[in-house]
C-alpha cells in the first residue's frame, strides 16, 4: 500500500508526538523545553505526517539576513532508511532558498554518520570542529550548504 506523506507547519496539538520523536532521537535532558524552543525561536518549524500522525520534524532559525541554521531534525524510528528525511529536508532547503538565504548551518555528532551521509550526499560540507559541544563532551561537526549548490 502507498503511503502518502504531508510536510505541514508545526501546530500546537504536535507537541506530544514531537516530544516522543525528540526523546527516541536524541535522549535530551529537557526535550518538552527543546520543542518550546523550537515552536517559539524558530523561522521554520515543519513537520512530516502519514495518516494524521507525525513521523518527522525540522526546525530552523535564521542566524543572519543571510543564512539559516538548522536546529533540530529528526524522523520516528519507525519511518526511517524510507527516503523520508531527505524528502523533509529537501522540501525545507527549498523554502529557506525561497526566502532569500544563501547558506544553512547545521552541527551534528561526530559520531552520527548516518546523518553526516545524509547531509554530504544533500550537498553539506564540513567546515569545523566544536570540540565538547553536546552536554556529554562529544564534539560536533560544523556543516554548510551552500545555495550555488544543486537542490537534489
Amino acid at each position: 500500500m502507498l503511503q502518502s506523506f504531508v510536510i505541514r507547519p508545526y501546530r500546537p496539538s504536535d507537541f506530544n508526538e514531537i516530544l516522543e520523536i525528540e526523546k527516541e532521537a536524541f535522549h535530551p535532558i529537557n526535550p518538552a523545553y527543546n520543542i518550546y524552543m523550537y515552536s517559539t525561536f524558530c523561522n521554520m518549524f515543519l513537520v512530516m505526517e502519514s495518516h494524521g500522525k507525525i513521523v518527522g520534524y525540522i526546525a530552523i532559525m535564521d542566524v543572519s539576513p543571510l543564512e539559516s541554521k538548522v536546529v533540530s531534525f529528526a524522523i520516528h524510528r519507525d519511518f526511517r532508511n524510507r527516503g523520508l528525511g531527505k524528502t523533509l529536508f529537501s522540501h525545507a532547503l527549498s523554502e529557506i532558498q525561497k526566502r532569500g538565504k544563501k547558506s544553512v548551518l547545521l552541527e551534528v555528532r561526530a559520531s552520527n554518520n548516518v546523518a553526516q551521509h545524509l547531509y554530504k550526499k544533500m550537498g553539506f560540507r564540513e567546515v569545523g570542529i566544536i570540540p565538547g559541544y553536546y552536554h556529554d563532551g562529544e564534539d560536533a561537526i560544523l556543516m554548510r550548504f551552500e545555495f550555488t549548490e544543486r537542490l537534489s
